[in-house]
């Protein structure tokens, strides 16, 4: 017996030792992402459930690097798990925006740039629509009878016939000059022809096609980012309200965003939101409610005042603040169908939550937080049961659908539904973000995320990148981001020290003010501070080899470091502010630089307290830290010309710097090779300066 049992223990503590060693050679096996890795990541996005919780629909998009493209599709998998998700509605039609009629028994979508309507196995598929603008955002009326969506169109004109001779004869001119008699005439990357996206109706079999804001000068929704959120249905389905901006002379520097409602069967626009002159946005209309809800900001002219969930009565107008008690913006909100739930998405602490309040009358109660763990976003609720359906990701994990069952008492059952990919994830050394708090300038606290390099082992030390978020209302979240991506940046060996500093969004809105008027001192301190914390109490960051980084208000504030400290071995800027009284003058949104530093550069307030104070470009003398400059040439956000006046100075300093334009990019960086080239010269450049490698 005692031989035996000698016996087994030898045996389970062999196998336990092989086991510990095949977990370290599975540990070790496993590889930094490179670009490959992260261009055959596929997004998963939209989820959609089935009114009655079984099904969902959601959009998966991948990469094709060397056609330079991505393609996303429709796919519709079972809630239950026990059969494999399929494309929807078939293996050679790219369908997107996928929407389930209200009983259940149709599916809308998006081919070719046209609606269609099939039934919910992808077949007796029927076109809807055949607009030389398009179609796009649809949303179907409660009843099932009709459906709701945009397309562009030339607002002089009362028919497609006229929309179509427009269109040609815009394409066929030989003339390609902009004019302008007002402000925004460009926006984010395109210049304004004379189009517009407009709102129409149509009946499920294709019939009675309505643009229901004929002739407006504006736009639905509001560009450049507004989506389906910004218009519903009413219950009855008999009038839809919509979210507009009227095309006033001072539209450039005014954020007066209006809520509109419009029969349906014929009749004017009416605004219900006149009263407010900051921005009112994304109505929905509770299932059994008397009332009309839309989100709010309070403080004109400021485009990060804090969205307030807003109820306005349908009979007598009276409009009050839903009582959320707490100090968040609600990023977005959906009812239930079948008790007095509201639930409300928002920003916390670096991450975006799901809370929910029960609704009494027009009133709500005390945040209770429903779904926190990791990233949620897209939530979607089934109309005729508790399935919830929303995607989760985090800074080691790509995106995936996931499920669970709402009940009074919470939400239970959360699983994975999709694993698009867990085999790719698999290989790779991925560690999830390490949390920091720190003191701020004014001895509150600052919230940043450490990340280890995939490389990371006890005793070694490793070189460190300060990361900047853009807004400045802005944060980083523990998400896996499609263009600033930890993992990517940290992947040569790089730890990564991912800063909040005042100003960012889901700390409350007393933080987040205090960088309005304070671009440059403040905000910096946290920045250092942070990063003093982090090498305190991170014995493997090696403080004598440091990069930093940021895109928009980051590579501001990057360039704002090149004038106020040479601890950094190395920096990179992206779109990045140089001269605050250039950018004043060729920027689109005047509304954010009037707000921001006071008022124009000719106000000798703001030119004296901020123009003349904040702007990198006076610190010019200073520069010596090697420097990379990226922009693209269709930034109207933050022009190119910004990053160009920032190259000459470093090149007359004669500080060692290099240029990247992108002449078919905007602010942002998103076609697959430009994104490879990108990274690359990113990675090159810290591997140079941090590392003592080429640059590739």
């Amino acid at each position: 017996m005692i031989m035996r049992d000698l016996a087994k223990t030898s045996y389970i503590i062999l196998t336990s030792l092989a086991a510990v060693a095949s977990a370290s050679q599975a540990q070790q096996a496993k590889r930094a992402l490179t670009f490959n890795d992260f261009a055959a990541v596929r997004l998963v996005s939209d989820p959609q459930l089935s009114p009655d919780g079984r099904s969902v629909l959601y959009a998966l998009r991948t990469t094709d690097v060397e056609a330079n493209r991505r393609l996303t599709y429709t796919m519709l998998a079972p809630v239950n798990g026990a059969g494999m998700a399929r494309r929807f509605p078939n293996d050679t039609t790219r369908a997107t925006e996928a929407r389930w009629s209200p009983d259940g028994s149709r599916i809308a979508y998006i081919a070719g740039g046209q609606l269609w309507v099939s039934d919910v196995r992808g077949g007796n598929s029927w076109r809807i629509t055949n607009l030389v603008g398009g179609a796009s955002g649809i949303v179907w009326a409660p009843t099932g009878t009709h459906l709701a969506f945009v397309s562009t169109v030339t607002p002089e004109c009362t028919d497609d016939a006229c929309n179509r001779a427009r269109d040609k004869a815009r394409e066929e001119s030989k003339v390609k000059a902009y004019t302008a008699d007002r402000l925004l005439y460009r926006h984010w990357t395109a210049w304004d022809v004379g189009t517009r996206s407009h709102l129409f109706v149509v009946n499920v079999d294709g019939t009675g096609l309505r643009d229901v804001t004929a002739g407006a000068r504006y736009d639905v929704p509001v560009p450049p980012f507004g989506g389906s959120e910004q218009y519903a249905w009413s219950p009855d389905g008999r009038e839809i309200a919509y979210t507009a901006k009227e095309p006033t002379r001072d539209e450039a520097w005014n954020t007066d965003v209006n809520v509109y409602v419009v029969p349906i069967a014929g009749g004017a626009p009416r605004v219900i939101t006149a009263g407010n002159k900051g921005a009112d946005q994304n109505p929905l209309y509770p299932p059994n409610g008397p009332f009309i809800a839309y989100v709010s900001q309070e403080r004109a002219g400021f485009e990060s005042d804090r969205w307030r969930l807003m109820l306005q009565r349908r009979n007598g107008g009276e409009t009050l603040e839903a009582p959320l008690s707490w100090d968040r913006s609600v990023d977005g909100y959906f009812f239930s169908a079948s008790n007095p739930w509201l639930f409300v998405v928002a920003q916390d602490h670096g991450r975006e939550k799901l809370f929910r309040f029960r609704m009494d009358g027009m009133g709500a109660q005390k945040p209770e937080l429903l779904i926190g763990e990791g990233n949620n976003t897209q939530f979607t609720l089934a109309r005729n049961a508790n399935t919830i359906a929303w995607v989760r990701d985090g800074a080691h994990r790509p995106h995936e659908v996931f499920v669970a069952t709402v009940t009074d008492r919470g939400v239970t059952g959360v699983r994975q539904l999709t694993h698009h990919n867990d085999s790719l994830v698999a290989q790779l050394q991925l560690h999830p973000l390490q949390e920091m708090w720190s003191r701020g300038a004014l001895g509150d606290s600052v919230h940043s995320f450490v990340l280890r390099p995939p490389q990371w082992e006890a005793g070694r030390k490793f070189p460190v990148v300060l990361l900047i978020h853009g807004g400045p209302q802005g944060a980083w979240l523990d998400t896996w981001h499609s263009r600033w991506n930890y993992q990517m940046l940290a992947a040569p060996g790089y730890g990564l020290v991912i800063v909040n500093p005042r100003g960012s969004t889901g700390y409350g809105q007393a933080f987040l003010d205090s960088v309005t008027k304070n671009w440059g001192d403040e905000v910096y301190t946290d920045l250092m501070q942070a990063l003093d914390a982090a090498l305190a109490r991170n014995a493997w960051m090696d403080s004598t080899r440091l990069g930093a980084t940021g895109g928009s208000f980051g590579g501001y504030m990057t360039n704002w470091i090149a004038g106020h400290t040479n601890r950094f071995d190395a920096l990179v800027t992206h779109a990045g502010v140089f001269n605050l009284e250039a950018m004043y003058g060729a920027t689109e949104e005047l509304w954010f630089t009037e707000w921001e530093f006071g008022g124009p550069w000719w106000d000798s307030t703001a030119m004296a307290t901020q123009y003349r104070r904040y702007s990198p470009h006076l610190f010019a003398q200073n520069f010596e830290t090697p420097t990379l400059v990226i922009h693209g040439e269709l930034d109207y956000r933050v022009p190119y010309t910004e990053g160009l006046s920032l190259f000459t100075a470093l090149q007359r300093r004669g500080v060692p710097s290099r240029r990247v334009v992108f002449p078919d990019e905007g602010h942002w960086i998103l076609k697959p090779q430009n994104q490879r080239l990108w990274w690359s010269e990113v990675q090159g450049w810290f591997g140079r300066y941090l590392l003592g490698a080429a640059i590739p």
